[in-house]
């Protein structure tokens, strides 16, 4: 994944192990780590982590050389291009390496240098376009938004009023509304030795084609991978789809919905107002959410859900009537 973020490196894996708390000291052969990455996007002379035993397909298959790994765990891999470092705690571990990557990464402020053609063209709207912004053709804007640094976007794209947006990829057709915010930090911070420790966020908001966004949302960047909104998907107002969350096409997302971080929804689905929905979380294609649902699971492939915790429709209209 690149990252809009400047990065430092490569480091030697030695002096990596050696600014870690919870891992074994152990020497390995001299080698230059390129960067930090999820398993999934990881390639070759990368360092990963791994705390989550659902993801233990995709962690036999990562292409990282190095993933910082609980002891219990280690006899469920078979990866065996991947060196493992014993951790008591992985991804702290790994937030403390990924900061000397990307040591500017876990912040929201930063330069901004005014675009002056956009300037000419907006100036009685009190609009604000960094210099090294990218826009398309037929770009519209309203008043008082502020599109910061490491933003691209396409052709044909409506932003309203009041809206903040940056480390965002934004294609064709894209419709975002007033009050909406697109790319800042996650809600991602741990404790390390008694100080709150914000988790880097590498990654960035990726908007596809035909996408329209309500009012007064907010979308948060990805962490170790991106936050991705897929083609022709519609999200209601008030809508908050936190970091690493992927949203699959053709999607229909009512008011006040909330999706923790790196939860995966498939394509074609409706999810109801006011639902909840946990992080982590593999929703299939064709879900049916009703609203004010609360999702603690995985859902499979068309299946319609309501309730909290949620349950089939069919138990849920059953219980209503029982009741």
């Amino acid at each position: 994944m690149k990252s809009f973020f400047k990065k430092n490196g490569p480091f030697d894996i030695n002096f990596l192990l050696s600014k870690t708390i919870y891992s074994k000291k152990k020497k390995f052969k001299k080698e230059k780590i390129n960067d930090v990455s999820s398993l999934l996007s990881a390639k070759k002379n990368d360092i990963t982590f791994f705390n989550n035993i659902n993801y233990i397909e995709i962690l036999n298959n990562t292409k990282a050389s190095y993933c910082f790994i609980e002891n219990k765990f280690i006899k469920q891999v078979n990866n065996k291009n991947l060196n493992l470092i014993i951790s008591a705690n992985p991804l702290l571990d790994f937030i403390l390496i990924s900061k000397i990557f990307y040591p500017e990464a876990d912040k929201d402020c930063g330069d901004f240098k005014q675009n002056n053609k956009y300037l000419k063209l907006k100036k009685n709207n009190n609009t604000l376009i960094d210099k090294n912004v990218k826009v398309g053709k037929n770009f519209s804007i309203g008043l008082n938004s502020i599109i910061k640094k490491n933003v691209i976007i396409g052709n044909n794209v409506t932003i309203g009023s009041n809206c903040v947006i940056s480390n965002s990829i934004i294609d064709d057709n894209v419709t975002i509304n007033d009050g909406t915010i697109v790319g800042k930090i996650g809600f991602g911070f741990k404790k390390i030795e008694n100080k709150i420790v914000f988790i880097p966020h590498i990654g960035c908001v990726k908007i596809e084609k035909n996408v329209y966004i309500g009012s007064n949302c907010t979308i948060d960047r990805g962490s170790f991978s991106n936050t991705v909104i897929a083609n022709n998907t519609m999200i209601d107002n008030q809508v908050h789809i936190a970091h690493n969350v992927n949203i699959g096409s053709n999607c229909f997302i009512a008011g006040q919905v909330g999706i923790a971080g790196s939860t995966k929804i498939g394509d074609n689905c409706l999810i109801g107002g006011k639902s909840g929905i946990s992080g982590h979380l593999l929703i299939g294609d064709n879900v049916y959410i009703g609203g004010q649902s609360g999702i603690l699971k995985n859902i499979d492939s068309g299946s319609k859900v309501m309730g909290y915790p949620s349950t089939s429709m069919k138990k849920f209209v059953k219980r209503m009537k029982d009741d």
